[in-house]
């Protein structure tokens, strides 16, 4: 594991199994230095961008389904829901933004498989370039233009 990813996760060896445990935000959210290392960004960044992100998030869901089909029913916070607060979804894209990191990594990390890390990743890139595009206040130009640029 690199010293980038070392955060992100911890594994623990227990009788030849590995098990991952993942760090959400809630656990990085007063570590600014580990916070800055998988994102790129300070926590008063993280949570201004957030701010949008967390509109744009419940938007979405509101009309669609991760595939991106209408929703024929009430979203609902389910047990099994991989992010059970958005700022853990924020926090998936940005990691992977940063490039310090493959899907499959993230997707280990996050418990999930490697195809359902692209769908979320797909979803939190389109609304991240909507977000940047509208609100260029939302970020410092040089991070802003960043991460712009690894959305390309």
């Amino acid at each position: 594991m690199s010293n980038n990813t070392s955060f992100i996760g911890r594994a623990i060896l227990n009788k030849n199994m590995i098990i991952i445990t993942i760090q959400r935000y809630l656990n990085l959210q007063n570590d600014d230095v580990a916070l800055r290392q998988l994102t790129g960004l300070k926590k008063q960044e993280f949570e201004t961008l957030h701010s949008f992100f967390e509109n744009e998030w419940k938007n979405y869901f509101s009309q669609f389904t991760l595939e991106g089909a209408p929703r024929l029913r009430q979203t609902s916070l389910r047990r099994n829901n991989i992010f059970t607060d958005n700022r853990d979804a924020l926090l998936f894209g940005l990691i992977y933004l940063k490039g310090d990191i493959l899907q499959e990594q993230l997707a280990a990390f996050f418990t999930i498989d490697q195809p359902k890390a692209s769908k979320y990743l797909s979803l939190v890139k389109r609304l991240l370039q909507s977000i940047l595009s509208k609100h260029a206040q939302v970020l410092p130009k040089s991070k802003r233009l960043r991460i712009l640029k690894a959305l390309r």
